[in-house]
């Protein structure tokens, strides 16, 4: 059995099982590459060669666990977020492309001495040349280590309520050559962490408790800490503004992710909270609004 063959295989089992032939394809492929340590173009290349003996038992190891719609980056263990390659386990939420806004707009207001776009005022504290920064629930720590590799200026406290979490974040900053600019402490948001901060980036768990049932097969893999805030899904968004309340420096920021039809909410809760202003949200790729950038005033 040629190569090819062997992945068209794997391929039509995942699409029999309700897998999107897109997705079924991508798969394969990764599993393939990652098993064999091949790029791309030497897959395509050897597709038509007898199918290499290393790819087994492996890779139908891996696909059988997708059978049971077990999420590619767990089996894997490899992630891309902001063009790294970051470990991911069962103990973290796997990193979503809609988060890189936040690393996106963190960056930006860094490089801009953290003021916001078109503010020239004076009024403001300058941002000093080591922006401090918080990335609270940092999970694998993909916000963290990827502010950390593109501004080697910064210095950010990463959080978790999990120690496992914590392990992977600190491998991952390991990985990339930034752990001595991460210092990573389990606590819940900035607990017992001393302020104050330039800059809090979050992505909170904000689905609602009572949606469980209705998440796809892939997501109840995911660690239900790193998922579930609430009856409503704002538990841990009210946490997280309480904190940077506490925590933010007079003109610092907030990015902070939320979640579909939440967007009302999170405008009452930041104007309940006078210290804070919702200074814009932005949308993600579907035009869902999806990342609130919030000002400590």
């Amino acid at each position: 059995m040629t190569l090819h063959e062997r992945l068209a295989e794997a391929r039509a089992r995942l699409v029999a099982a309700g897998i999107r032939p897109d997705e079924a394809a991508i798969d394969v492929e990764l599993y393939a590459r990652t098993i064999l340590g091949w790029d791309r173009a030497r897959v395509l290349a050897e597709q038509h060669q007898p199918a290499p003996p290393q790819l087994e038992p492996t890779f139908s190891e891996w696909v059988a666990r997708r059978l049971r719609r077990e999420p590619s980056a767990y089996i894997t263990g490899i992630r891309e977020f902001w063009g790294l390659e970051l470990a991911v386990t069962p103990a973290v939420l796997i990193p979503r492309p809609e988060t890189e806004f936040i690393v996106e707009e963190a960056l930006g207001l860094i490089a801009g001495g953290l003021k916001a776009s078109g503010d020239h005022g004076g009024s403001a504290p300058a941002c000093h040349d080591r922006p401090r920064v918080a990335d609270i629930g940092t999970g694998s720590g993909c916000v963290a280590v990827a502010l950390a590799h593109d501004c080697a200026a910064c210095r950010i406290v990463a959080t978790d309520i999990s120690r496992d979490a914590l392990d992977v974040a600190r491998a991952n900053a390991l990985r990339h050559h930034v752990a001595d600019r991460v210092d990573f402490v389990q606590t819940a948001y900035l607990d017992g962490v001393a302020g104050p901060f330039d800059l809090i980036a979050v992505n909170p768990p904000y689905v609602k408790d009572g949606d469980k049932p209705i998440l796809g097969a892939e997501v109840r893999y995911e660690p239900d800490a790193a998922l579930f805030g609430g009856a409503e899904g704002l538990r841990d968004i009210a946490g997280v503004l309480n904190a940077a309340v506490e925590k933010l420096r007079p003109e610092g920021w907030l990015l902070m992710e939320f979640g579909y039809g939440q967007e009302e909410h999170v405008e009452g809760l930041v104007a309940s909270r006078p210290a804070l202003e919702l200074v814009r949200v932005r949308a993600d790729l579907q035009g869902i609004p999806r990342t609130a950038i919030i000002r400590r005033v």
